[in-house]
């Protein structure tokens, strides 16, 4: 609508400029005639003065219209203006026309100035100032341009790693200093009608040509290197300061059958490419697919499932018991999430465990589940007084938080739930990803009292010098060792390796899964501490755990 406005307009005035010179044109007749009106005479001159002016002004404002457009027509009407005015000068020898002349090339100065501040403006807004690249309004315009047109190309939406935190680390100077070397680099990848844009912060696009291969342009930039950093403002020009960047690319390819409407919806896939390409260890490029869009669309459905089941309370918990190998005798329970919808469905962890564990959501997850199973269970243990373990998930990324031991023991405290019948479930993976604070988390809660488990142990995350120095009480054999255990000898003697293990380590060692007699009998005579599995005890609800606690003597 506003650009039909703006042609109707230019259209108008262009109109009435060309009229102003046909005017001019038909007064010309080489002498200062006079033009009388009634009682009232004006000189020709005078009138064709008017006219200019008009016209000037007319030319002027199709600038402000359209400052392309606009200054094109404009700069041609004037050039036809002057060139009339001169007319007289060179064919009856007359100056009379030289005021007018005066006032065509006043006004043309002026035009040429309004288009340069115009284009100076234009060019400022559509240009990064750090990078001199073309900035995110320019590749909007341009991408747009290209799918009106069905143009095929390909979108690289390329990202330097941990931009944030280089920020925050070595300092503006020195990032400023980063995205211009980067820009340099991308940009001597340009080929033919390919251009790079900054989109913000550390995002670059690069508009590619249909038979580039992105993959083949790229391997060589989207690696880690040291780069070498200018000194800190104060500091000596000899210190160097290093810092290892690295690259990751999302790639999209638009085909001239693709349902792409605007800039953001290309931006969009390629970022979803880029995700997926930042996971990858070695060369971190990945081409966008629709496979991808759906493991998108996925993550999306369940980080909104877990959002709503949060608000609405449509998460509860059941209690898989835990009993002693050789009397079954009970030792406590492990806590389980699940999510009944109003619908009655319920939905499995995992669909939304995997979902919420890629997010900071499955920090909101643990705190639910520790809160809720300790107010629940607190009557259990303090009533009873029987030493019933309540064993509970953390995921590696909550245990490895700085303040988790102080956030668990504020729970604790407010709820005033026994430390010592509290047991904190955690995997191998929470080594791999934080070793030390999580060790220090782990050690601050052994001094509360609160017993530590290794789950699924055997997955191979920890080596066995690693798993000798962890503070840790009891290791859980994951359900993937004991599955084969019958039929398979290789198996059963990493099974027993696993027991003897965690027993030189001082810890007691539990087998999940357990499903049948057979697999009981291998466990007891490796002599397993404790078994968990469906042989001896399904999830119950709370109500069927509290009668269980009660029937155990």
């Amino acid at each position: 609508m506003f650009y039909y406005k703006k042609s109707l307009l230019l259209t108008l005035f262009t109109t009435l400029s060309i009229f102003c010179i046909y005017c001019i044109s038909a007064t010309t007749n080489g002498n200062s005639g006079i033009l009388t009106m009634g009682s009232f005479t004006i000189p020709i001159v005078s009138l064709q003065g008017i006219i200019a002016a008009v016209n000037a002004l007319c030319c002027i404002i199709m600038v402000f219209i359209d400052f392309k457009k606009g200054s094109k027509i404009a700069f041609t009407i004037m050039g036809v203006s002057i060139a009339l005015a001169l007319i007289p000068i060179f064919t009856v020898h007359s100056l009379a026309p030289l005021p007018g002349i005066v006032s065509n090339i006043v006004s043309l100065v002026s035009i040429i100035i309004i288009y340069s501040f115009y284009k100076r403006s234009s060019m400022n807004s559509l240009t990064d100032f750090i990078t001199g690249l073309p900035n995110r309004r320019y590749y909007v315009k341009e991408v747009n341009e290209r799918l009106s047109v069905k143009q095929t190309f390909y979108l690289a939406s390329i990202e330097i790693e941990d931009f944030k935190n280089i920020n925050d680390v070595y300092g503006i100077r020195a990032a400023d200093f980063i995205l211009v070397d980067t820009a340099k680099k991308l940009k001597g990848k340009l080929g033919e009608n390919e251009m790079l844009f900054r989109i913000t912060g550390g995002l670059f696009a690069m508009l590619l040509n249909e038979k580039t291969v992105p993959e083949e342009k790229l391997k060589n930039v989207i690696r880690s290197e040291v780069m070498m950093l200018p000194p800190k403002e104060g500091e000596d020009l000899l210190v160097k300061n290093s810092c290892i960047v690295s690259l990751a690319a999302g790639i999209v390819h638009i085909g001239s059958n693709d349902n792409y409407k605007d800039s953001a919806s290309v931006m969009r896939d390629a970022e979803i490419a880029l995700m997926e390409a930042r996971k990858l260890q070695n060369q971190k490029m990945c081409l966008f697919s629709d496979s991808l869009k759906k493991l998108d669309f996925e993550q999306k459905e369940a980080e909104f499932l877990i959002k709503d089941a949060m608000q609405n309370n449509y998460f509860y918990l059941v209690y898989q018991p835990q009993f002693t190998t050789n009397e079954k005798k009970l030792r406590g329970f492990e806590t389980l999430i699940r999510c009944k919808k109003p619908d009655g469905s319920i939905i499995s962890p995992a669909n939304f465990i995997p979902a919420a564990e890629k997010t900071n959501l499955i920090t909101s997850i643990d705190d639910y589940v520790l809160r809720r199973a300790m107010t629940e269970f607190k009557p259990v243990v303090v009533n009873e007084k029987k030493d019933f373990v309540l064993s509970i998930n953390v995921s590696a990324k909550n245990i490895g938080t700085e303040n988790f031991a102080q956030k668990l023991k504020q729970i604790i405290d407010e709820i005033q739930f026994p430390p010592e019948n509290l047991e904190i479930e955690i995997t191998e993976y929470s080594f791999a990803e934080s070793m030390e604070t999580t060790v220090e988390n782990i050690l601050s809660l052994k001094s509360l009292g609160v017993q530590i488990a290794l789950d699924d142990f055997g997955t191979g995350y920890t080596s066995i010098a690693q798993l000798m120095k962890l503070p840790v009480t009891l290791l859980k054999i994951d359900k993937s060792l004991i599955d084969n255990i019958e039929t398979d000898p290789v198996m059963c003697d990493m099974v027993d390796s696993v027991i003897y293990m965690g027993h030189i380590m001082n810890c007691e060692v539990i087998s999940e899964g357990v499903e049948n007699e057979n697999q009981l009998e291998i466990l007891k005579e490796h002599k397993c501490d404790f078994i968990q599995g469906f042989v001896w005890g399904k999830p119950l609800d709370f109500d069927s755990a509290v009668s269980l606690c009660k029937d155990t003597k």
